[in-house]
């Protein structure tokens, strides 16, 4: 786990905890409720976006990584070499079986 990471936990724990006198004794001066009602929320979409980006850059990281494990032939479509070699596809194992076998018997 990074600091950025550690950081943004204890942030989150924070406002969580930040809210407790709230909701369970109503305490509500105007500083109090300036931090609880405009900052936490800010300080939440904050993070929210710093771990959204984060999320995309590993699937663009794990995305280039798979392509590179492909096969260059897989890649180009247009190769000939790449439609004789191409595994059969299989339908899907929750896909019924088609209806013209079910007729045949």
């Amino acid at each position: 786990m990074s600091r950025r990471e550690l950081v943004e936990w204890i942030l989150i724990v924070l406002i969580i905890i930040a809210w407790w006198p709230r909701i369970f004794l109503g305490y509500d001066p105007l500083w109090y409720h300036i931090l609880i009602y405009y900052l936490a929320p800010l300080v939440l979409i904050l993070v929210f976006v710093r771990r959204f980006r984060a999320m995309q850059e590993g699937f663009e990281y794990s995305e280039q990584m798979m392509k590179a494990q492909r096969p260059t032939q897989l890649l180009d479509p247009d190769s000939s070499d790449a439609k004789q070699q191409s595994p059969p596809s299989s339908p899907l194992p929750f896909m019924a079986p088609p209806e013209e076998d079910d007729d045949n018997n």
